[in-house]
């Protein structure tokens, strides 16, 4: 099976408003899960899962599927 289907290349970063912070509770996250398996402290585990969840609805956001309607492209070729 070919899952390059699923991928959406016409996305660029510039175009994504919430790709920064997704980035950072992502980080935020997976470091908080790590410490908390060194440490075995299931409560900085549970903190960690938090966060990422929090980073997986960011998805969810206006704007969060990468696609700003109210704005032209740049870079697209002119209409005749």
């Amino acid at each position: 099976m070919n899952l390059m289907i699923f991928l959406d290349r016409s996305r660029r970063a510039d175009q994504y408003p919430w790709l920064e912070w997704k980035v950072r509770l992502f980080v935020m996250g997976s470091v908080l899960a790590v410490g908390g398996m060194v440490m075995e402290e299931g409560w900085i585990i549970i903190l960690a899962i938090v966060v990422l969840v929090a980073g997986f609805c960011l998805r969810f956001l206006p704007g969060g599927r990468g696609v700003r309607e109210e704005e032209d492209d740049p870079w697209a070729e002119p209409q005749e």
